[in-house]
């Protein structure tokens, strides 16, 4: 009996239905592609940081309660509960209360509960549009109505400011020839700063009246280290803040009609990613510098080679889709080579190692919103596209790794959030193969395809395997049955092969198979086979 052979799948995501590099498919979510092993099995899953106990106070309070929860829980367990909701204000120290209490919390959930209160909510007040790594060992958060948050390195989360101008449209760290270290972020007019460490409190911000009130009103001020200063993006101006603490807002001046929205870091020197005045959606968004370096353009998902010599575009994601300026990063941290001249005033000569590059998607098409991966790990493995972590949200916001934990914020309707790759969950994946074309025959015969047989690694238990397939390119994904039990998934644990049922006629093929996980485990799959007459 004829029969197709996927044995190979780190090819990533194909420009075409029906062909590709070696190992490519049409599409797939949540793929562990680039392990040592060619085989299909999931990454692991995203889970919100900065949870908190879902109460209506607003006071920043720890106190001993038995909480009465509506939703259905199977925890009764009468232990204190922290409820730390967040204050606006710049102080964050706790008041104890040795009063029990007894509250109604509201909760959507139908999982059994955790802790003794079944409703958490998400200590994140707004989207955040740019996290900065701090040389104090945290991580800032900046959103889009003001707030500021510092993430520890264990990923705790509180507010530490709130900016009475609203909308945060660019941040960075920058330091000074004084040997003083300071966080800088943009409103709409104002370049603000705070020195780091500084004052817990915060109450040193902008202080001395360091406050600069001349920025253009733009959408975006972006910032990036680049050429030994800290240049910002201002309208058709570029701002900057020197090494010697001294200011600008006009230190470079741009082909006029063209809007700074992004500035990537190369080679020591400043790049700017822009926009013609009047046309927002068709300019560039956000760019990285990576292997190579890449620019998202439009609301289409363009991207495009910025390395002022290729003019070719790269690829468009799958779904299309937008990402922010601060939705871009690299997979590791980049590490840098200083160059130094004997009489040069600052690091002009830098050269930044950073591999594959990072990108939050949204405003796809469903199901094809998330992170996505660019480039390789190795030398010797392709440079390919991949949905690492499918999310689908109103928006997401920014992108970066804190010590190798990989964070996302994002925005669903009024509920904000970030979500970090978890250590101990797996995700569900999917996989989508190219079409599988019958091969030519006499013109009277009719292709009946007859099964789909998985060979895996011992199925772990709890977890199960599912084949779909879709005909001619007709209409939805059909789900097959297990060849002996007619049953919708395979879930016999310790098993290594699999057989369903695909009793259809037709010239194409498109295999769809879904891998469920339980807790840590994941199927994996190195091997499929169809077979037809």
């Amino acid at each position: 009996m004829p029969v197709f052979e996927l044995s190979k799948f780190e090819g990533g995501l194909s420009d075409h239905d029906n062909r590709g590099i070696a190992g490519a498919f049409k599409f797939g979510t949540n793929l562990d592609i680039r392990k040592r092993v060619d085989s299909l099995s999931g990454n692991q899953a995203l889970e919100d940081i900065g949870l908190q106990a879902d109460t209506a106070s607003e006071s920043r309070s720890v106190s001993p309660s038995a909480s009465i929860s509506p939703s259905p829980s199977t925890s009764l367990s009468a232990s204190p509960s922290a409820t730390p909701s967040a204050s606006i204000s710049a102080s964050q120290s706790p008041s104890a209360s040795a009063s029990p209490s007894s509250s109604v919390s509201q909760s959507s959930s139908v999982s059994p509960s955790i802790s003794l209160s079944a409703s958490y909510a998400s200590i994140f007040r707004d989207l955040v549009l740019f996290f900065v790594p701090c040389t104090d060992g945290a991580t800032y958060a900046f959103g889009n109505t003001g707030y500021i948050y510092r993430i520890t390195e264990d990923l705790r989360v509180r507010i530490v400011y709130k900016d009475p101008d609203g909308k945060i449209k660019g941040a960075a760290e920058w330091y000074q020839d004084d040997g003083s270290t300071y966080l800088y972020w943009a409103t709409n007019t104002k370049l603000n700063r705070k020195k780091i460490p500084g004052d817990g409190n915060w109450n040193d911000v902008n202080e001395g009246n360091w406050q600069k009130t001349n920025l253009s009103s733009q959408d975006w001020h972006t910032m990036r280290e680049a050429g030994g200063s800290l240049v910002i993006a201002n309208g058709t101006l570029v701002a900057l803040v020197g090494y010697d603490g001294s200011y600008t807002n006009e230190a470079v001046q741009l082909v006029p009609g063209n809007i700074v929205k992004t500035i990537v870091e190369r080679s020591g020197r400043s790049f700017y990613g822009t926009h013609r005045v009047g046309y927002p959606t068709k300019g560039v968004n956000a760019a990285i510098d990576t292997e190579v370096p890449i620019a998202q353009i439009g609301d289409d998902g363009r991207l495009q080679f910025a390395d002022m010599t290729d003019t070719i575009p790269i690829k468009r994601f799958p779904g299309g889709g937008i990402v922010n300026p601060g939705g871009v990063t690299t997979e590791i941290d980049e590490v840098n080579f200083f160059e130094w001249e004997q009489n040069a005033l600052s690091w002009i000569d830098k050269q930044a190692v950073r591999n594959m590059a990072l990108f939050a998607v949204y405003n796809a098409e469903a199901g094809k919103n998330g992170i996505y991966s660019l480039g390789r790990r190795i030398k010797d493995a392709p440079f390919v596209m991949n949905l690492e972590y499918e999310l689908d949200a109103d928006e997401l916001g920014a992108l970066t790794q804190i010590n190798g934990a990989l964070l996302v914020s994002y925005r669903d309707g009024t509920t904000f959030g970030v979500k970090r790759v978890s250590e101990d969950t797996k995700a569900t994946w999917t996989y989508e193969g190219l079409d599988l074309r019958a091969p030519v025959k006499k013109a009277s015969n009719v292709t009946l395809w007859k099964y789909i047989e998985l060979f895996f690694e011992p199925l772990p238990s709890g977890c199960s395997l599912e084949v779909w397939y879709k005909i001619d390119k007709q209409g939805s994904f059909i789900r097959a049955k297990t060849l002996e039990e007619g049953n919708n998934s395979h879930t016999e644990a310790g098993s290594r092969r699999a057989v369903f049922r695909v009793p259809v006629a037709g010239e194409v093929l498109e295999p769809r198979f879904v891998g469920n996980p339980s807790g840590n485990n994941t199927p994996e799959v190195y091997r499929a086979r169809a077979y037809f007459d």
